[in-house]
């Protein structure tokens, strides 16, 4: 069956934006590929539903899925991709069990070795001391399947919560394990609490998706899926979630546009994207991001006076018991060698 229908205004520009994540992040805002050209003719409002994969996502989908790959990097073995069906074997080569564990999920058109996610997962082998879990669902969230994607969110994160109570029950602890992700993949890390019979430690929120969620539903993500929710919001209201997700909500540049991303093609995805450059600056770069408080919401615009309180670290370091609102003024890209004193990843430069 062909699904013609004319999708919202709404979601048409999120489909504009979010089909490009998977490119360079400089060509992101730049490039005029194949599928923005179709985009712009208007040949994207009309899709073909059964060209889509679609799971059913009523907890009755198989498990380990076919579709959702594993591959783990440590900073001594650049990448193994895991079997789903010996996770017993998986701490036992090339797991590193002295170190950190992180596990990475991209977002929409995102895969193994797609921009962004790349960046951060390139960041943490850097930095050294971490385990790196990529989770690749790249067929499950596919363009232009951007409503598929959505859907698909709840089954990938129940065959994620099973991988995961299994590497506890083999050793991996859960309590030096975070679950990083951008986009649609923030929201993944926090559906899984839902089928997981112990708390998960941290989860880092990377400008958490806001096309199609809907607000107060268990699929997606809030402050109780985790004993500490961090949130980084760039590009809040529009690609990403606007109000207060987690324990503690960084508005970065106001949390709305990036400075940088100022007369770019698309400045809306230009700053959803650089969520994982900021994300990447804290795990790998030269100095400490701090933030402020700040009012409970990204502010709508800039801020006349600092609010009072102790100043707190942005990303990976943040304290766990932190709680609260924070904004952060950083006007050069994150992560940047050119800004960093030759620290940081070319693939974060405007």
């Amino acid at each position: 069956m062909v699904l013609k229908r004319e999708m919202t205004p709404y979601l048409s520009l999120a489909l504009l934006a979010l089909l490009q994540l998977s490119g360079p992040l400089l060509s992101e805002c730049e490039a005029r590929g194949p599928i923005q050209e179709a985009i712009e003719s208007g040949a994207a409002a009309e899709y073909n539903k059964d060209e889509c994969t679609w799971r059913r996502g009523n907890d009755r989908d198989s498990c380990p899925d076919p579709d959702v790959h594993i591959h783990l990097f440590t900073p001594g073995n650049p990448r193994r991709k895991l079997d789903p069906s010996h996770v017993s074997d998986w701490l036992r080569q090339d797991y590193e069990s002295t170190k950190e564990n992180v596990v990475l999920i991209h977002g929409y058109a995102g895969g193994e070795d797609a921009l962004p996610m790349a960046v951060l997962r390139d960041a943490y082998l850097r930095n050294g001391s971490y385990n790196v879990f990529l989770v690749d669902w790249g067929k499950l969230c596919a363009a232009p399947c951007y409503p598929a994607a959505v859907s698909n969110m709840r089954p990938v994160a129940r065959c994620l919560a099973v991988v995961l109570t299994s590497l506890r029950n083999h050793g991996l602890p859960i309590e030096r394990t975070s679950c990083v992700g951008h986009s649609l993949g923030a929201h993944i890390c926090g559906i899984m609490a839902n089928y997981l019979l112990f708390r998960m430690s941290r989860i880092v929120a990377l400008d958490p998706a806001r096309p199609l969620i809907r607000p107060g539903l268990v699929n997606r993500l809030d402050s109780g899926d985790a004993d500490f929710v961090e949130v980084i919001h760039t590009n809040a209201g529009y690609y990403g979630e606007l109000g207060k997700v987690g324990h503690v909500d960084f508005c970065v540049n106001g949390g709305k546009l990036q400075p940088f991303c100022e007369n770019r093609t698309n400045e809306q995805l230009c700053s959803h994207v650089w969520a994982v450059c900021y994300m990447a600056q804290s795990v790998d770069g030269d100095e400490e991001m701090v933030a402020e408080p700040c009012s409970r919401r990204c502010p709508s615009g800039p801020r006349i006076a600092p609010r009072s309180g102790e100043l707190l670290v942005i990303g990976q370091q943040t304290p766990k018991g932190s709680r609260g609102s924070f904004c952060l003024n950083s006007y050069d890209p994150p992560y940047c060698p050119k800004y960093h004193e030759g620290r940081g990843d070319e693939r974060c430069c405007i």
